[in-house]
């Protein structure tokens, strides 16, 4: 469908593509019309013209931010000039229903801004959070922060996506498929769960209240000692739980990952097919892209971000966090030696930037996880501002990928190694502050 439309309308996009564009993008979240109007897809296609030069890259970017952010903005103003009527009216064909009114609007209170920004990822959701977000009386200041990352992200990474695919399109069509219908199932399951739990809240309570005492009294300590497992706000509670999974998912990757290359398994083999694609996409424009990611993001930021958290935890005497980013970054750049000299694979031919040592991990990915990471860790910690929280979150995060793709793209380094180097960073960085933590705690400290 949407390469017979390609074909259609490529004629006429010099003069008329950026028009289109922003019609597509305005009208895809402005009032449900999302299901009728392919945007995304009209993203990736432009991003696909601009690498054929039809288009700017760069003003097929600010375009299609601009008619999502004003889109959402629309939809958002519909939700909050109707309200209730306008729920009432057409919430039956989206499967809410009145009584979860109440419900729906205490959800957008709490986590609104959340919806508003990753709904733009999921098809469903990007069409019908912003008119919901008004119906809710979302805090509009909160409501635009949200729609201006959103939009502004969302609108990048697909324009990226058609830029460096390139006249694939057939790659295209089929991952773009698969990504549309992944994220329409993930979302439905999301929002059907969360109105499965709402309408069966007092039954759900009564059963677990029920399941509760049957266990506690048949197995008192073993359940009370479940039970503490999962319980938020100490460090032996939730907090503790969820970082041994986290460092148990990061170490298996890491093993996955190690076991591959050794059975010259699927990623052993995804290193060459990657490494095809990208002699494909590279240009002058997009290398020196890469190599600014590479030396500010994989270097200096990451030395600058290090030195200031340094200051900023000795002035504030979190002694403890200190010798936890010590052992994070200090101990950590050790063990990466170590890991390159165990395993010491040598790095791709042709590098396009002169890159030195063995490949595995890769040094920059590690190094990236293990200070973003602990900047995300610490913004958890001790800032309380949800918006600056999430400025820092999708920054690092942002940073993080980067780094890894550079990497791969400048050819100096498999697909592999930055996998591998996120994986033992996280597993490196988890391990440092559960040891950190439970030692602490156990100081009463």
């Amino acid at each position: 469908m949407e390469k017979h439309i390609l074909d259609i309308i490529l004629p006429h996009l010099t003069h008329w593509g950026y028009y289109v564009l922003f019609l597509m993008t305005f009208l895809e979240t402005s009032a449900f019309l999302g299901f009728l109007v392919p945007g995304e897809s009209m993203v990736v296609i432009a991003g696909l013209l601009a690498s054929m030069g039809v288009l700017e890259l760069g003003d097929v970017i600010w375009v299609a931010s601009l008619g999502a952010i004003m889109g959402d903005t629309v939809g958002y103003f519909i939700g909050y000039r109707f309200g209730e009527v306008f729920f009432l009216k057409y919430g039956k064909y989206f499967f809410f229903k009145k009584e979860y009114l109440d419900e729906a609007m205490g959800f957008f209170d709490k986590h609104g801004g959340k919806t508003v920004f990753f709904g733009r990822f999921m098809a469903w959701l990007r069409a019908f959070a912003p008119v919901v977000a008004g119906i809710s009386r979302m805090h509009y200041p909160r409501f635009l922060f949200f729609n201006l990352a959103g939009g502004i992200v969302w609108a990048t990474i697909f324009s990226l996506l058609g830029y460096f695919v390139g006249n694939s399109w057939d790659i295209i069509r089929i991952y773009l498929g698969r990504i549309g219908i992944f994220g329409f199932i993930c979302g439905v399951i999301i929002i059907y769960l969360y109105f499965l739990f709402t309408k069966k809240k007092r039954l759900i309570k009564e059963k677990v209240g029920w399941l509760d005492i049957r266990l506690s009294s048949q197995m008192p300590k073993t359940w009370e000692f479940v039970k503490e497992r999962f319980s938020a706000g100490e460090w032996y509670g939730l907090n503790l739980t969820i970082s041994l999974v986290s460092l148990i998912l990061a170490l298996l990757s890491f093993g996955e990952i190690v076991e591959d290359l050794i059975d010259k398994e699927t990623l052993f083999y995804l290193d060459f097919k990657i490494q095809w694609i990208v002699e494909g996409i590279i240009s002058p424009e997009i290398t020196r892209f890469m190599v600014d990611i590479t030396n500010i993001g994989g270097v200096y930021l990451v030395v600058i971000t290090a030195g200031i958290m340094t200051l900023y935890l000795l002035y504030k005497r979190h002694w403890w966090e200190l010798f936890t980013f010590f052992l994070v970054a200090g101990v950590g750049e050790m063990l990466l030696i170590i890991l390159k000299l165990f395993f010491h694979r040598p790095r791709p031919v042709q590098q396009i930037v002169a890159a030195h040592g063995y490949s595995f991990p890769s040094g920059h990915a590690f190094a990236a996880m293990i200070v973003y990471g602990f900047l995300i860790y610490m913004t958890w910690r001790l800032i309380k501002s949800e918006a600056l929280r999430f400025v820092i979150f999708s920054i690092s995060i942002l940073l993080v990928i980067l780094v890894g793709i550079s990497r791969v793209y400048l050819n100096v380094h498999w697909l592999t190694d930055v996998l591998g180097g996120y994986a033992a960073g996280v597993a490196w960085l988890v391990l440092c502050v559960v040891m950190v933590n439970t030692i602490k705690q156990y100081y009463g400290r």
